[in-house]
């Protein structure tokens, strides 16, 4: 990274849409065979600082789509502090590679990501964000210089719920990776993404 994320006013649950990508290549694999190849190759607890290139502060100037999800899972207990950008690449059991395999080869592949609750907790149903968190998500936002233009993607019902009531930004929602939703499938979820991107 050319630049300084420490004078930038980035949380613990911030990150970017950005994995290690898989050796294999991916050339011609289905939606299913791609999230295999990802998980196969999927680094928990690394963020790839690498492939996050160039000015900072620019891009989140450019950035098109804010990724919401409700908020970080136990895993996050465990995550190094001191480490940037590690939301959404924790533990393999959180399935965030679904997700990478999914953004993969889009316009939302580099995108913003964030919570929008810094609270704990594995059980969406103990979770409950209000306008205030709505609230407080756009402020940061904005204090980033994420345009208000940036559609929000929310990341499951939960986060949409709250999200498509109170916030300003242009919200849509994609399904949840994670594994408690029996309801992701790969090629759909891809498909829409790149809906909501066209």
């Amino acid at each position: 990274m050319t630049n300084n994320t420490k004078s930038l006013p980035f949380n613990t649950v911030d990150s970017w849409a950005i994995w290690n990508t898989p050796s294999e290549s991916l050339a011609n694999k289905s939606d299913a065979e791609r999230e295999k190849l990802f998980g196969a190759y999927y680094q928990p607890e690394t963020f790839p600082a690498d492939a996050l290139t160039g000015d900072i502060a620019e891009q989140l100037q450019q950035v098109k789509y804010v990724l919401v999800g409700l908020n970080p899972g136990n895993a996050a207990v465990k995550q190094d502090p001191n480490t940037n950008f590690l939301n959404f690449h924790g533990a393999k059991k959180s399935m965030d590679y679904r997700l990478a395999a999914a953004l993969y080869n889009t316009d939302m592949w580099g995108a913003f990501m964030t919570d929008l609750t810094p609270v704990i907790e594995s059980d969406s149903r103990k979770v409950n964000p209000s306008q205030e968190d709505v609230a407080n998500l756009e402020k940061h936002l904005d204090e980033l210089n994420i345009p208000a233009t940036a559609t929000i993607v929310a990341v499951g019902n939960a986060s949409n719920k709250a999200l498509a009531e109170y916030a300003k930004r242009n919200v849509v929602t994609i399904p949840h990776y994670s594994g408690a939703n029996g309801h992701w499938n790969a090629e759909k979820v891809h498909a829409k993404i790149l809906e909501i991107t066209k």
